[in-house]
């Protein structure tokens, strides 16, 4: 009976799972007032607002961005306005996403949650996070899986959230599509100089009121991280 006591005990991978489960459901509990705002809209910064419908992140959309430079600038770009009006965000899956670069974009740490969830639990982690931070900003290192896809898009709708993803492996299409179209960096003379900035073309589409194409011009980031106008 004493060996029996002594036997390591063997941790069960589904309740290590749902352990993780439930303390990310904890945190998310407590920043859940914050997305229950009655605004159907969140604020963008001004260099933003012709990009959008309405100028501003409508509630419970998906927003897609694209492109071989600048995709992830112009992503927490996008977070910034509501992170420096008071809302939470949360960045998923993104590991290698630096936070100095995410605090010089506008986005403030301190309601900021970083989660690295495993692929097989990535789907649930955004579910507890949809409704109860105002953005999510993922980036799927897998095509997402249909079923997936839909559940989290309802879920979206019905606690108002907004996505924002880059990658291109989200499945449906986007309320809201934004590509880069051209990206050059600048500041680098002939062999000397610095690189300052980046100067972009954004194209914007998407459905319903989002399909009037838009197109906008910025350094993103500009001289100090944040975005400017390209002027």
């Amino acid at each position: 009976m004493a060996a029996a006591e002594s036997l390591p005990h063997i941790i069960d991978p589904a309740e290590a799972l749902d352990d993780r489960k439930a303390r990310l459901r904890l945190v998310a509990d407590r920043v859940a007032p914050m997305a229950l705002a009655r605004e159907r809209t969140l604020p963008v910064l001004p260099e933003l607002v012709d990009l959008l419908p309405g100028g501003a992140l409508r509630r419970g959309s998906v927003v897609g961005v694209n492109g071989m430079g600048g995709a992830t600038s112009l992503a927490l770009a996008l977070a910034a306005g509501p992170s420096s009006a008071g809302s939470w965000t949360a960045i998923v899956g993104q590991p290698e996403l630096g936070l100095v670069a995410a605090e010089e974009a506008g986005i403030a740490l301190e309601r900021l949650l970083v989660v690295s969830p495993e692929p097989s639990s990535w789907a649930g982690a955004v579910a507890a996070l949809v409704g109860s931070v105002d953005v999510v900003l993922v980036a799927p290192r897998h095509r997402v899986a249909a079923g997936d896809a839909r559940r989290l898009t309802a879920r979206l709708r019905e606690r108002g959230s907004v996505m924002i993803h880059t990658g291109g492996r989200w499945g449906p299409g986007a309320d809201v599509q934004l590509d880069v179209a051209h990206s050059e960096w600048v500041g680098l003379g002939i062999g000397h100089g610095m690189l300052r900035s980046r100067r972009v073309t954004i194209n914007g589409g998407g459905r319903g009121a989002a399909a009037r194409p838009r197109s906008a011009r910025l350094l993103l980031p500009g001289p100090t991280g944040a975005p400017a106008s390209a002027g």
